[in-house]
């Protein structure tokens, strides 16, 4: 199975991958504000910063939920 055996393999492939990435990002931006928090380089009136990447990674995770469904259990 590769990326150009069928149009299946080509979604799993393009799909995950781009979520892969998408993770990683995510994940950089998480430790990122956790370690600017800790140092307290975030002050009360950036605190909408902290909300963003929350936001992002939520939307990340909806977005899995998305592609499990429509490359697992549809095929």
């Amino acid at each position: 199975m590769g990326l150009t055996t069928n149009s299946a393999s080509s979604a799993f492939f393009t799909l995950t991958g781009f979520h892969g990435v998408h993770v990683s990002i995510g994940i950089v931006m998480l430790v990122s504000a956790a370690v600017m928090s800790m140092r307290g380089r975030i002050p009360p009136s950036r605190a909408e910063s902290v909300e963003i990447v929350g936001l992002y990674w939520h939307f990340v995770d909806v977005v899995w939920i998305l592609i499990f469904t429509v490359v697992y259990l549809i095929k």
